[in-house]
């Protein structure tokens, strides 16, 4: 059996990929990254998805990191989360949610792991949703990163994929639905809370793609 590393926050995305992986017979090792987020409730999310599947997953601390990581509303309890109303555009207010570098300083962590366990399969849930906005969720940056870290380990077997990278949200959750993946365990509104505030651009998104996928969205919103 292959072993691969994913980056899991316990979001909608990871944690469609953690069952994609699962049921491609993949034998999973999961690494959750605390960086000085706003909340911690995807990382719960992510413990329930681990235990359900079965698969071994890792709580990784790099909160000092957020020192270096200001001017983004995930991270800097100065720049609000933006209230974005559903039926706009939000590319502009996402800018503010930017975490600079943040892909390739999990990857770069994800990477190091799967070197210490002989895994050559490293897979995060970047998707073509998020293409505009975030420069490291682009197919572009998948495959220029996986040849500069074949580069640094010297492992010509190594792999970085981003599975959904040709994928809008709305498939991805169609996907979920298939796998039986039970979306009431994942995690998506950046403000965080005890349901989801249904008027971040996140949340907007995640109504939008189970509105489009057709799949009943198990979520509770306070809007």
């Amino acid at each position: 059996m292959n072993s691969c590393v994913i980056i899991f926050s316990g979001g909608l995305d990871s944690t469609v990929l953690c069952y994609k992986a699962a049921a491609d017979n993949f034998d999973v090792h999961a690494i959750s990254i605390l960086y000085g987020q706003r909340h911690s409730r995807e990382i719960e999310g992510a413990k329930k998805t681990a235990e359900l599947l079965g698969i071994n997953h890792k709580v990784i601390d790099l909160s000092s990191i957020n020192e270096l990581l200001q001017g983004s509303a995930l991270t800097d309890s100065s720049v609000d989360v933006p209230e974005v109303p559903e039926t706009t555009e939000h590319f502009e207010t996402l800018k503010s949610t930017i975490v600079p570098n943040r892909n390739a300083i999990f990857l770069s962590v994800a990477i190091g792991f799967s070197e210490s366990i002989n895994a050559n399969h490293i897979f995060f849930g970047a998707h073509h949703s998020d293409r505009g906005v975030y420069p490291d969720c682009r197919k572009e940056f998948v495959e220029a990163f996986e040849t500069a870290e074949r580069l640094a380990t010297d492992n010509q077997k190594l792999t970085i994929s981003a599975p959904f990278v040709g994928m809008d949200k709305a498939e991805i959750v169609a996907l979920g639905d298939k796998l039986g993946v039970p979306f009431e365990n994942t995690w998506t509104c950046y403000v965080g809370g005890e349901i989801h505030c249904g008027v971040c651009s996140a949340c907007n998104e995640r109504k939008r793609a189970f509105r489009e996928s057709g799949v009943k969205d198990p979520t509770e919103y306070e809007a």
